[in-house]
């Protein structure tokens, strides 16, 4: 499972790839597959919202986080 991040690290343990500041429809980073729906989200109080995605043509997971506000 890959971690594309733009939140601290202490919050997503690694940050592999580059950051997904977008928020649109993510890709997948693998096969290049546009991605619908998240399978999980979750929300901290310091403002960064996580995403857990499953990709459907390659099964690669992969996680995608965005800060609402500046800590």
């Amino acid at each position: 499972m890959s971690i594309h991040s733009v939140c601290d690290a202490d919050y997503t343990a690694t940050t592999q790839g580059p950051a997904n500041q977008a928020f649109g429809r993510p890709k997948c980073p693998r096969c290049g597959s546009v991605l619908l729906v998240a399978e999980e989200s979750a929300f901290n109080l310091a403002g960064c919202i996580r995403h857990t995605w499953s990709c459907d043509d390659c099964n690669h997971d992969f996680v995608t986080a965005i800060r609402l506000w500046p800590r």
